[in-house]
């Protein structure tokens, strides 16, 4: 008996082995045959080199024990006629033979679905379903931008203020929870960035199962020539309210009145070239979401509309918008003066709609708007009148400085708004800044993040800047600075902790700065630091702790060019244990 003892003994390493072999190489056999299950693959190449893999991982299964040789081998099925449609993300439906198959019962029925479905249904508000729920629309493998999903969760009221908190802060709450339940996946903000987040994506058997749900609970329709992919149905027994523009599905503008004015939201899924007539936009009585530009986190991704005055049909009748998008749409020159007709309107992103070039003369009549994006439209040489009448603003990015005579609203009018919590203003090539100008920033008690970029700078204005620089005063709670080609080379007298005691991340990109010493003995309370192409800069990291003490971030990209596009050593360092939304 004691000799049997030991030869089990001995034998329990081996199964303990053999278990995690085949743990592993069932979990391979598992993620291939999700592409297959659902749609990521569509060409009968990849379909076949991805069942070749398939067989290879089952006969190393066989050989892990064997007892497993008793198996009949599998047989290999004849190759069925698979297709690639115009476009490969609106391939996301199974075939006739997989459905056959019944293998989407298959993954409804696994353990890890299972899980998923807990995890789901553990969310603890309906609010939280809802804004997980609308994930259910993206391709699969898309990556999806954080801010204009939180966007579209406060235009469809998913996310509201609460008591001590934004509707964008419980927006972020909510974000934070979908990736700690793992219904979402962290995309980080870049290669060298892997703790910075601003972007997720959906596993694909998480997207199944919310597919299904939507789909059931009615929130949008999936078309079924696409039976993974949402569409816009027209169908009178659609009770669905909601419009997804996808690709090579155009919206029809026949006799489907009562069904657009029903609508609560339309929502640009993939369609690159917006064919929206002003008649159709008119009907839109009771949406309160237009999505119509970028979500992808690439802004590579183009969109373009092809009736450039289309935004003239969004008027009075759209009394019910909260949130109108035209994130990267080209080809917008001009914002109709039509537009302040949306008296509830809270946010307008046009950011990165570089073909805008004219906004309406006096924008005060959005007296809702709590978000203003015109970032990154370079066009723009002024600011219309009215900004500070917005009492509401909560966000304002890409307040233009330019010249004196072009631009009735200045920094000093900003003052007004007292619940301005995060602003950005770029310094264009006419720019023409008052003498203390800045000192009314401080004025902004409520500003929590700031962000101040330089454009390209003429040899006459540099010096201007210069003296201009020293006359800069910041709000006492000033959490966040980011600065992005400031054209001076050594610091700037208000760039010190002494100016910024409470000051947590500090960014600096682009421009000539050459060196970080402020002459100052007291310490940065910074934790998070952002160095990104500072040709002239040269400092280590041993430095760089000692001036920062508190560091727990680091990103030192592309600094001190040694010689043509040949840098100092870049730098990630981090003490965070979780991803952060930096």
């Amino acid at each position: 008996m004691e000799d049997e003892l030991e030869n089990i003994k001995g034998v329990l390493p081996r199964v303990k082995h053999w278990e995690q072999t085949l743990v592993n190489q069932f979990t391979n056999l598992e993620r291939r045959l999700d592409k297959i299950i659902l749609g990521t693959e569509t060409s009968i190449e990849a379909i076949t080199a991805t069942l070749n893999r398939m067989f290879q991982n089952v006969e190393q299964i066989k050989l892990s024990h064997p007892l497993v040789q008793l198996m009949p081998s599998p047989e290999r099925s004849s190759e069925s006629t698979w297709t690639r449609r115009s476009q490969p993300e609106l391939s996301q439906g199974m075939s006739p033979e997989w459905s056959e198959l019944s293998l989407e019962n298959w993954v409804d029925n696994t353990r890890s679905m299972e899980d998923i479905k807990r995890s789901y249904e553990h969310l603890e508000s309906v609010e939280l379903k809802m804004c997980c729920l609308s994930l259910s629309i993206f391709p699969p493998d898309s990556v999806i931008k954080k801010r204009p999903l939180i966007y579209w969760w406060i235009g469809e009221g998913f996310v509201t203020t609460t008591k001590g908190r934004t509707a964008e802060e419980t927006g972020e709450e909510i974000f934070r929870k979908l990736i700690i339940s793992g219904l979402i996946q962290v995309q980080p903000h870049n290669a060298f960035s892997s703790r910075v987040v601003n972007s997720c994506t959906v596993h694909p058997w998480v997207r199944h199962m919310l597919v299904s749900l939507a789909k059931h609970a009615k929130l949008f329709d999936f078309d079924s020539r696409w039976p993974r992919m949402p569409s816009y149905s027209t169908d009178s027994i659609s009770n669905c309210r909601r419009a997804c523009l996808v690709y090579d599905n155009p919206i029809s503008e026949g006799s489907n009145g009562r069904k657009v004015e029903d609508l609560l939201t339309v929502f640009n899924v993939n369609e690159q070239y917006l064919s929206l007539k002003r008649e159709w936009l008119r009907k839109l009585k009771k949406v309160e979401v237009i999505q119509l530009g970028r979500w992808q986190n690439s802004a590579s991704h183009h969109i373009e509309v092809e009736d450039k005055g289309f935004l003239k049909g969004l008027g009075a009748q759209n009394k019910l918008l909260k949130y109108l998008c035209l994130r990267g749409i080209s080809g917008i020159t001009k914002l109709p003066s039509s537009i302040l007709k949306l008296l509830n309107l809270e946010i307008l992103d046009l950011r990165a709609c570089h073909s805008l070039e004219t906004l309406p003369p006096d924008i005060s009549p959005l007296r809702n708007l709590t978000h203003f994006d015109i970032s990154e439209c370079y066009l723009l040489e002024a600011m219309p009148k009215g900004i500070e009448k917005l009492s509401s603003l909560q966000v304002l990015k890409g307040f233009v400085i330019g010249d004196l005579e072009g631009t009735p609203c200045r920094i000093g009018d900003l003052a007004q708004l007292r619940h301005l919590k995060r602003l950005s203003i770029h310094m264009g090539n006419q720019a023409e800044v008052q003498k203390g100008e800045f000192h009314k920033l401080e004025e902004i008690v409520s500003l929590r993040h700031l962000k101040l970029s330089w454009g390209v700078v003429s040899p006459n204005l540099k010096a201007k800047v210069g003296f201009q620089s020293l006359e800069f005063s910041f709000p006492p709670d000033l959490e966040k600075l980011d600065l992005q080609g400031i054209p001076l080379a050594h610091v700037p007298e208000w760039l010190n902790p002494v100016k910024l005691k409470n000051l947590k991340k500090l960014y600096i990109r682009g421009g000539e700065l050459d060196s970080l010493d402020h002459g100052e003995t007291e310490k940065w309370t910074v934790e998070v630091l952002r160095l990104k192409h500072l040709n002239n800069l040269e400092i280590g990291l041993p430095k760089l702790k000692d001036e920062f003490p508190r560091l727990r971030y680091l990103e030192k990209i592309n600094c001190h060019e040694i010689e043509k596009d040949r840098y100092d050593e870049d730098i990630v360092w981090s003490e965070y244990a979780e991803y952060t939304c930096i």
